[in-house]
């Protein structure tokens, strides 16, 4: 928690109406830090993601961060609305993806990484429609022309990409203004 502390933006304006950013509050200021993600941890299933995340050229960090929202890791999984499994696999998806049985780990992987590559394929790379697609179908992406005003679909969305930086280690960091004229870092393009 100390970490977390020190580790905080404070962004404050100073007497002659200057932006500062600093990790250091002023006294008696109360701070309020958003909580740091952690990496998705899964150690029981990691040998299948990354086999089928190889097989189908995906970023096996995306697929765990999918797994975790859509199931907890839980392969007996079933949603209110019929989806079954680790990816939660709509049972018409898993037939045609080939998906015998759902509630193998092995199958609903594969199932779930093969439906997710043919979503970013189809929306050429974009994490945001690709995700917007398995959640909410492709068809509610292509009406849209993007992430469906879903209130259920864009938390989904917000919540992966809010865990998701995909090349993370590599971006670099930028400072850029806002339109509002607030600064923003980022790693994220």
């Amino acid at each position: 928690m100390f970490l977390l502390f020190l580790l905080a933006q404070v962004v404050t304006r100073t007497e002659t109406g200057e932006v500062m950013i600093t990790n250091v509050p002023e006294a008696g200021e109360a701070v309020h830090a958003a909580p740091v993600s952690e990496p998705v941890e899964c150690t029981e299933y990691d040998h299948i993601i990354a086999y089928y995340c190889d097989m189908y050229m995906v970023d096996p960090a995306l697929i765990k961060i999918v797994i975790e929202k859509e199931s907890e890791f839980n392969p007996n999984a079933v949603s209110s609305s019929g989806a079954i499994g680790l990816m939660q696999l709509m049972p018409k998806t898993a037939e045609i993806l080939g998906v015998k049985d759902p509630y193998d780990p092995w199958e609903n992987i594969e199932g779930g990484v093969k439906f997710l590559k043919y979503l970013l394929d189809t929306f050429d790379g974009n994490v945001e429609f690709a995700l917007a697609g398995y959640h909410a179908g492709p068809g509610a992406v292509e009406r849209a022309h993007g992430v469906p005003p879903i209130p259920e679909t864009v938390a989904y969305v917000d919540y992966i990409m809010g865990r998701y930086s995909p090349g993370s280690r590599n971006n670099p960091v930028r400072l850029s203004i806002t339109e509002e004229g607030t600064p923003l870092i980022t790693n994220r393009e």
